[in-house]
């Protein structure tokens, strides 16, 4: 199975019980988050496979007052270009390096579900995200 990469875009989501929850997963504190499963898609085919494997950093830090994503290393980062709130969802977008992703992240549960799509295919994420 092939491995996108993914440079800086979504790195993962914590999964994560709600009761863990420190502050709003608004958007208004930074989160932090980490990957709990991974799908890798080619054309009419996903196969699940691990972050390691498709080249995406187990943590990421979601920081929508500076818009941006990064890993929990600093190593690799990429600007939000979009955030919405509507009905309990915060969703984030962005792209980079001709790719482009999208997040949404329930605000009452952490639970967060991403794609990092590009011409030859995509990766689908789940898990979910604290504010520390």
């Amino acid at each position: 199975m092939r491995a996108l990469l993914v440079s800086g875009a979504i790195v993962g989501m914590a999964f994560a019980p709600s009761a863990a929850v420190a502050a709003p997963l608004d958007g208004s504190a930074p989160m932090l988050c980490a990957v709990h499963q991974v799908m890798d898609c080619e054309a009419d085919n996903c196969e699940r496979t691990s972050a390691e494997e498709a080249q995406v950093p187990p943590f990421v830090r979601i920081d929508i007052q500076k818009r941006f994503l990064s890993s929990v290393d600093g190593a690799r980062t990429s600007p939000i270009t979009q955030t919405n709130r509507t009905n309990g969802r915060l969703m984030l977008q962005g792209m980079q390096n001709q790719r482009t992703w999208g997040v949404v992240i329930n605000e009452q549960t952490g639970r967060m579900w991403a794609t990092v799509g590009e011409d030859d295919g995509a990766i689908v994420l789940s898990g979910a995200c604290i504010s520390p």
